[in-house]
């Protein structure tokens, strides 16, 4: 979706420029550059979640997770509810295992009094508000497991496919379908075009003998004598 998305936002900025309509494709511009969604691009959003984490933005981190769940999660149908609260979770776990690991106790200890009210009452937190105080949690049997490359890895992954899925599958407007008709159109007449050739090709091989037989004819006829030619119209008494 993300190439259909850029290739409609610059067939839109072509039209408003072609009408003079200077002032809206100012604001498009500015609008765009401000994208939330970062034009369906799931690496990009990924991204961005990735520089609140590691500039220990908890505000800005909790603001665009709730952004992506009232724009996209809350459509979703019930049953893949518990699959966006895990990805959920393990974000803010991804979080929490990114201060401990940078020796930022302090944004540990201030994520627990930020979501305590949200998390105290929820089973998969019960044994994480002890993390600020445990020394070398990645050799915690509980902890442990979320301090491997490993971990992060699928996390990560996992989320990336996750909202890419997500996008592929979600309607979208008559205007994003342009471009792929038109990349439809040109793959069919490609195919056609191929096809053509093809029936040629055969059409010519099947031909060939055809045509080797005549201009084979045509040389016997030269090189012999006229009288050959005729030779099965003459009686054996003239032979």
């Amino acid at each position: 979706m993300a190439a259909a998305v850029e290739r409609t936002d610059e067939l839109v900025r072509e039209y408003l420029l072609f009408r003079g309509f200077t002032a809206t494709l100012k604001q498009l511009d500015v609008e765009i550059k401000a994208d939330k969604e970062k034009g369906f691009r799931v690496d990009k959003i990924v991204e961005q979640l990735q520089q609140y984490v590691q500039s220990y933005d908890l505000t800005a981190l909790r603001d665009y997770w709730s952004y992506l769940e009232r724009r996209f999660f809350s459509r979703l149908e019930d049953v893949y509810r518990p699959t966006v609260n895990k990805l959920k979770i393990s974000l803010y776990r991804y979080y929490l295992v990114y201060t401990v690991q940078t020796s930022r106790n302090d944004k540990t200890q201030e994520f627990f009094l930020k979501q305590a009210l949200e998390l105290q009452n929820q089973a998969e937190w019960k044994e994480w508000f002890v993390l600020p105080f445990i020394p070398n949690p990645e050799s915690n049997p509980t902890f442990g497991t979320y301090f491997s490359r490993q971990w992060t890895d699928t996390f990560i992954v996992s989320l990336h496919n996750f909202l890419s899925v997500l996008f592929q599958c979600m309607p979208v407007p008559v205007i994003l379908n342009f471009d792929e008709e038109c990349q439809r159109s040109n793959f069919l007449q490609e195919e056609n075009e191929t096809l053509r050739q093809k029936a040629e090709y055969y059409r010519m091989k099947k031909e060939e003998p055809q045509q080797q037989q005549e201009e084979e004819e045509l040389v016997l006829h030269h090189k012999l004598p006229s009288y050959v030619t005729n030779m099965d119209r003459l009686g054996d008494s003239e032979l």
